[in-house]
């Protein structure tokens, strides 16, 4: 698969499986034995070119339906059809809801960027780093398995035992990211250097029908909650995030300049911040870096201000969610110097 058909299967998947579809998800939709639109099948199966957690039994799931009903593995709870990791309660009702419950506190850390709050949930590993990828926006590199991990984070200088966490990990692999690769890239890489020939397979080796399965997806509910699937340059899902951005940044310029100051959508400028000596043009993008975020906003935003009829002097502020690490401040930096541009970045958290 190539890196378009990557991000539009990563679109398929969020949405089929918003976080408001993941709250009303019921046991049987998380998981049963011969359906292939259960969320673990998601997430072990049909996602597996975004990363494979092949390996480890179904109790990787937290709760799993099993195939021989008569055969109860002694170190979990069971019951007549399923079985559960013990730290989940004594019923299969309580075990779900608590494995419901520490799948939302993932999607929500993972979207805000926490992901040190994701060590301790007790889901295994291997699937939970999974899905907090998944709910990142690419922030996180798609390699699950613990040998390969420790491998990389030693390459890469970090002192690792049997307590290094996985965030640690996580963390100093992003900071390791070449600019000019995408995490699919990168993830690749990474496993020619340090993965098995049989992790290779797992992630190249396997044909995804995107078509049939963007056909079957579940109909989005709401214009303004569920994920819409957009193609084009760049596959992306547009869960309104772009707006969620927006609507912060005019609330954070409305408090301290006051709302009559602040436009939105003037002449197709995102926010427009009016001053007596200076106007701002704010472009607004929903990327996962604020690079990226630059690298599409920069001759939009240019080109708004060169349209712009105010005669005051201007200012070019592009506006992303994340905080520019210190590859994207190399790359601003770069721009700046080299082309004479004078704009800024900024962020702007959401909930």
């Amino acid at each position: 698969m190539n890196i378009e058909e990557c991000k539009e299967l990563l679109d398929l998947f969020l949405a089929r499986w918003t976080v408001e579809n993941v709250l009303d998800m019921t046991l049987e939709e998380y998981v049963g034995l011969g359906n292939k639109d259960t969320f673990c099948q998601w997430i072990e199966t049909r996602t597996r070119i975004l990363g494979s957690i092949k390996g480890m039994t179904s109790i990787k799931f937290g709760i799993y339906e099993r195939k021989d009903l008569t055969k109860r593995p002694k170190n979990y709870k069971n019951d007549e059809k399923y079985s559960w990791l013990k730290g989940y309660g004594v019923s299969r009702k309580t075990a779900f809801e608590n494995t419901r419950s520490d799948l939302i506190s993932i999607i929500k850390f993972s979207e805000s960027g926490k992901f040190d709050l994701i060590d301790d949930i007790l889901l295994p590993d291997l699937f939970k780093w999974k899905v907090a990828f998944l709910y990142s926006n690419e922030r996180l590199i798609p390699i699950f398995k613990r040998d390969v991990l420790l491998k990389i984070a030693h390459r890469f200088g970090l002192k690792v035992d049997r307590n290094t966490k996985i965030s640690d990990i996580q963390n100093v692999m992003m900071l390791n990211k070449p600019a000019d690769l995408d995490v699919y890239s990168f993830m690749r890489k990474l496993y020619d250097e340090f993965g098995t020939d049989d992790d290779k397979i797992e992630i190249v080796g396997r044909t995804i029908r995107i078509k049939e399965m963007r056909t079957k997806r579940r109909a989005a509910g709401s214009r303004n909650i569920e994920a819409q699937i957009r193609k084009g340059g760049a596959s992306y899902v547009a869960q309104q995030k772009h707006n969620k951005i927006q609507e912060a940044l005019v609330k954070l310029l409305s408090d301290t300049y006051g709302r009559k100051n602040v436009l939105m959508e003037e002449n197709f400028i995102d926010v427009k911040l009016i001053q007596p000596d200076y106007v701002s043009f704010y472009e607004v993008k929903s990327s996962s870096y604020a690079s990226q975020c630059v690298k599409e906003a920069l001759g939009q935003i240019l080109l708004y201000s060169l349209n712009d009829r105010d005669e005051r002097p201007r200012k070019h502020i592009i506006v992303g969610q994340y905080p520019a690490n210190d590859n994207d401040i190399k790359y601003i930096e770069f721009l700046k110097q080299n082309l004479k541009l004078e704009f800024d970045y900024m962020n702007v958290a959401i909930e």
